[in-house]
């Protein structure tokens, strides 16, 4: 009898509806197919809308639409004045691929629920996916009216707007759309974006602003205004976004990597070399990290180091472009001219039309005195990409070793054009000037170099091209101090090392002159780089 007594309210409770309910509710996530029939028979027992969306979700996770269907259809017959069985049926027929009846389903819902915000959004969702713009219109100004305090409304305006070439009408509706919420991610980046295309970059900074001003910490609007910085050269500003992200977001690798590369951009290469090697030792599978350290070393002249990480990217990815353009640029400066012949003719089948490898090899072709075959091959990178710098530059030092001055002096001036203030440009013409004109053009010439100097105070080469320009215009005192400065830092440049002894020579200090004379032959005889008939002019000096 005690038996009897404790065994009836168990069965009592396993035949409660609530139980089926909390099981439904307990399993659909996890375990649809054990779900399904507590949810039926809740169904059965005690309907609800809210226990109709359940069941539709469970044979929807099923893979069960016909029967997620047919629940739906029972959800609207059952409550056919409420909102949600219509979005269920939207969503089941759009599940089932049938967008006819997913709109059906919303346009009658709307009849029975004209001031359902949810409804009216979809709607108008459909009615910009099928091109339908009058319509989505219609259906995005009740939403307005019915929503004035959410800013998604207003963008959905803006996409019509868009889709009609309406840009003004679009921005004017982006823009009420930020004044509801200045932090609405969508409204933020097609706003931003609109501003950028057309060049107005001040407002697409004030868009991003006005994000952060209402987000501090806003994720798209510190990318997007990062970017903008980069994109306009204010690599300043950049790294100060930059920073925000790095320290508000340490888990993201890419920023950080963005970091650096805006550190390169402001020539602060030990700070890049700092953050890029905890990256790549963190996680050296990271292309877009190993490279980028590797090019970095390379600017500060750890040039084995980086060659061992092209190589070592090189095995892994023979075919990757930029790691082929930069472990011939490495092979060319160590004259090992056979490697980057090999790279550079399997990078030109991959991709013949690459402005980059087409400069690439017209480099190693001057190299190897072939300057024929590298002014075809720069001559071809410039008709590819007419507006990089790079290609005039390389041309012009190939027209110079041909003696084309003229065509050299005026390919120098056309990278100058396309990449204003550039110190290595204005140095190189500076000092061009010099090597052709001598003293007759020393003013013009002196400043040139004066102005790469300026932007780049302790480099040795601007260092020398400065003395040597002052020698033209016969201070050799000034001049000395100078090249003395350009030797402290660079003692294995054989060029300097015969500036000095000219200089030194116009000072009747003739023993130092032969000694630095000599230095500047050794050197030449180790291999180190000099100018064209440079071993011969040293010759001449020391028989004197």
């Amino acid at each position: 009898m005690r038996f009897l007594l404790i065994l009836l309210p168990l069965l009592s409770f396993a035949s409660n509806p609530y139980l089926d309910y909390l099981m439904c509710a307990y399993h659909r996530d996890t375990s649809p197919e054990v779900a399904k029939a507590y949810c039926l028979s809740a169904l059965k027992k005690k309907p609800s809308p809210q226990l109709y969306s359940d069941t539709v979700r469970v044979f929807v996770m099923s893979s069960d639409l016909q029967t997620a269907l047919k629940t739906a259809q029972d959800f609207k017959k059952a409550y056919p004045h409420m909102a949600e069985p219509y979005l269920t049926l939207y969503t089941v027929y759009s599940l089932m691929k049938n967008p006819e009846m997913a709109l059906m389903s919303i346009q009658e819902g709307i009849r029975v629920n004209p001031t359902s915000k949810e409804m009216l959004f979809f709607l108008s969702e459909e009615y910009l996916r099928r091109k339908e713009l009058e319509k989505a219109k219609e259906s995005i100004s009740r939403l307005i009216e019915l929503a004035p305090d959410n800013p998604l409304p207003h963008f959905l305006m803006a996409r019509v707007y868009l889709s009609e070439g309406k840009q003004s009408l679009a921005i004017e509706h982006l823009e009420k759309s930020l004044q509801v919420r200045p932090s609405f991610e969508a409204s933020v980046i097609t706003l931003g974006s609109i501003y950028e295309q057309r060049g107005e970059f001040s407002k697409a900074e004030e868009v991003y602003k006005s994000a952060l001003r209402s987000d501090p910490y806003n994720k798209t609007a510190l990318e997007r205004l990062a970017n903008l910085y980069l994109l306009t050269q204010r690599n300043v500003s950049a790294l100060e976004v930059l920073k925000k992200l790095v320290e508000r977001y340490p888990e993201e690798d890419r920023y950080r990597l963005q970091y650096a590369v805006a550190l390169v951009r402001e020539r602060r290469y030990r700070e890049a070399q700092e953050v890029l090697k905890e990256l790549y030792l963190e996680g050296k599978e990271n292309v877009d990290v190993a490279f980028t350290y590797a090019f970095v070393l390379e600017l500060l002249d750890q040039k084995d180091q980086a060659l061992g990480i092209y190589e070592e990217l090189y095995s892994k990815d023979p075919n990757n472009l930029k790691v082929i353009e930069r472990l011939s640029a490495l092979y060319i400066d160590r004259k090992e001219y056979q490697k980057p012949q090999t790279l550079l003719q399997k990078g030109l089948s991959l991709n013949p039309e690459s402005p980059s490898l087409n400069l690439m090899m017209a480099s190693l072709l001057y190299e190897q005195e072939n300057l024929s075959e590298a002014l075809r091959h720069t001559d071809k990178a410039i008709t590819l990409e007419p507006n990089n710098h790079r290609g005039y530059f390389l041309r012009s030092i190939i027209y110079d070793r041909l003696g084309r001055i003229v065509d050299a002096e005026r390919d120098l001036r056309k990278a100058l054009s396309l990449n204003p203030g550039d110190p290595e440009l204005l140095n190189h013409l500076g000092y061009s000037l010099l090597l052709w004109y001598e003293s007759a053009r020393a003013d013009e010439a002196f400043e040139l170099i004066k102005q790469a100097l300026d932007k780049d105070p302790e480099n040795p080469a601007y260092l020398d091209s400065y003395g040597w320009a002052l020698y033209y215009k016969g201070d050799y005192k000034s001049a000395y101090g100078y090249l003395m400065r350009a030797y402290e830092k660079e003692k294995e440049d054989p060029v300097i090392s015969e500036h000095l002894g000219d200089v030194l020579m116009k000072l009747h200090r003739t023993e130092e002159a032969v000694r630095f004379y000599r230095q500047a032959l050794e050197l030449l005889e180790k291999g180190k780089k000099g100018e064209p008939n440079q071993r011969e002019r040293l010759l001449k000096k020391l028989k004197r």
